[in-house]
């Protein structure tokens, strides 16, 4: 195979996990900044009531948007990221999903009500992580198909 060729085929690998990673793993992690992020916090005031209810915040955030509709977007970005580092790296999927979702909630300001414990940043990073990468696993995000 010639040089180019070899390119040609790269060059369309990339763009095929560019693509997989946008339309399954945008949605995945939109999806579990509801299902996994918003419910940690739900259970943490109603089960553990060691913080104020936080879940589902309804308020006007940053661009006029809701807070829920502001994280979930971030959220698809995340799950973007996290669809790509699947697709490239040989790694554990649900730890590599942990890990990049407490990084995350790092770098994205979280928006917690006063008297917040410190550990349930990563907890919710964690929780939001792990859930985005739960549900790509039956999309086959993993390596290349």
């Amino acid at each position: 195979m010639r040089g180019g060729a070899r390119r040609a085929l790269k060059a369309a690998g990339v763009k095929e996990d560019i693509r997989r990673a946008l339309l399954f793993g945008a949605p995945c992690g939109a999806v579990s900044v509801i299902v996994f992020r918003d419910s940690t916090l739900f259970l943490l005031h109603h089960l553990f009531k060691v913080m104020p209810l936080a879940a589902y915040v309804q308020t006007i955030g940053p661009y006029g948007l809701p807070y829920i509709w502001w994280f979930c977007l971030l959220g698809a970005a995340g799950g973007f990221i996290i669809g790509l580092a699947l697709r490239w790296l040989p790694v554990p999927d649900l730890l590599t999903g942990a890990v990049l979702g407490v990084g995350a909630a790092y770098l994205v300001p979280q928006y917690l009500p006063r008297g917040t414990p410190p550990w349930v940043l990563p907890l919710i990073g964690a929780a939001w992580g792990w859930g985005a990468v739960f549900l790509m696993r039956p999309l086959s995000l993993r390596g290349r198909s």
